[in-house]
């Protein structure tokens, strides 16, 4: 199965990571719409938009959301650490998507089931130190997620921080005319994510982290699926 990564930092290799790397992206945007609605209007994910929170909340005088800000981006980090060292150094080379990975997105799934089992129990409102709490342990599955994406082996590739992917989308379109469709649709699995993962607040809101839980537990059955049927391997490049 044919794959390359081209110009413009697009990330491209077989359909099925890709595939599923959009899945896990729809996760990230639920879990940022709930820990924005729900969680002291902060990301999970997005460490840059939180950083310039730290800020508002400086010059604010806003200790909450100071707090907040500041576990948030402990977690990611301990999350990022945590499944770097399970997936190692970033893939270079057959197959994408090593065994690794998996482990590292199990221990994601660990996370976000404590996450979920939590938040019901809290009816989906959860407050004070109860929100703190909720709030690491999301981070810290986002910054697992972060960590175990950089072992699937295509550049470029992100599911939790897409600026750079839509960086890539405007540049590439506007220097050689070209259309990223793998980057767009990461996008608009992140849009469509946040968009479920808001609505599922308002109407459901004690069963919303089941959809970041349930697209987590496809990828992983799939991805299994997957490297039994040889679906992660890309074709060596030729030789000059």
């Amino acid at each position: 199965m044919a794959s390359d990564t081209r110009e413009g930092g697009e990330a491209r290799g077989p359909r099925a990571p890709l595939v599923l790397a959009a899945v896990l992206t729809a996760g990230t945007g639920a879990a940022d719409a709930i820990s924005f609605l729900r969680l002291g209007n902060v990301f999970t994910s997005m460490m840059t938009g939180n950083l310039i929170q730290v800020g508002v909340a400086v010059g604010r005088g806003d200790a909450a959301l100071a707090a907040h800000v500041l576990v948030a981006v402990a977690a990611f980090v301990a999350g990022v650490l945590a499944s770097s060292r399970t997936v190692g150094p970033a893939a270079q080379g057959l197959p994408l998507w090593p065994r690794r990975v998996n482990v590292a997105l199990a221990g994601e799934l660990v996370a976000l089931s404590c996450f979920l089992g939590a938040w019901a129990a809290a009816g989906g409102r959860p407050g004070g130190g109860e929100q703190l709490a909720l709030l690491a342990v999301l981070a810290l599955a986002m910054g697992m997620q972060s960590g175990a994406v950089r072992g699937i082996g295509i550049p470029n590739l992100s599911t939790t921080y897409l600026t750079g992917t839509l960086i890539g989308v405007l540049a590439a379109a506007a220097t050689v005319g070209r259309v990223q469709w793998h980057s767009l649709m990461l996008l608009a699995a992140l849009l469509a994510g946040a968009s479920a993962g808001g609505l599922l607040v308002v109407l459901a809101p004690a069963a919303a982290p089941a959809l970041p839980v349930g697209l987590l537990v496809l990828v992983l059955m799939a991805a299994q699926t997957s490297a039994r049927n040889g679906r992660f391997r890309q074709a060596r490049p030729e030789r000059p």
